[in-house]
């Protein structure tokens, strides 16, 4: 799972340091954005692998890995908004200003897993 949330790291909190200011005060929220994809991810993965139901001496129960899915995907969609991530709550986002047009800052976009289309790739630069 730490390698899994060093990715989300890596993928995302430079470009929000770029785009909305993210600063050292945030980084509890950061982390904390990076450790729940990272457990959302595990969360999602399990049942693919066991089942949605899991049997017991009463018969078969839903499996509590999707329980711990919509918890961790709800304080996901809180972060999201949180840090400006998602459509919606980015333009509530106001980009700091460095003091210029073009001050030599490059943003590296990098495609997430979570667009709808699944894009997947090299980083691109804009």
């Amino acid at each position: 799972m730490r390698g899994k949330a060093r990715d989300v790291w890596r993928r995302t909190i430079p470009a929000l340091v770029v785009a909305a200011g993210l600063t050292d005060s945030q980084r509890e929220t950061a982390i904390e954005y990076c450790l729940t994809v990272a457990r959302l991810w595990q969360a999602e993965r399990e049942p693919s692998r066991a089942g949605l139901a899991v049997e017991t001496e009463r018969g078969n129960v839903k499996s509590p890995w999707v329980t711990i899915a919509d918890q961790y995907r709800s304080y996901f969609c809180s972060l999201v908004g949180e840090l400006g991530l998602s459509p919606a709550s980015a333009t509530r986002i106001t980009s700091p200003n460095f003091g210029g047009d073009d001050d030599g800052i490059r943003l590296t976009v990098y495609p997430s897993r979570w667009t709808p289309c699944g894009n997947s790739g090299s980083p691109r630069t804009r």
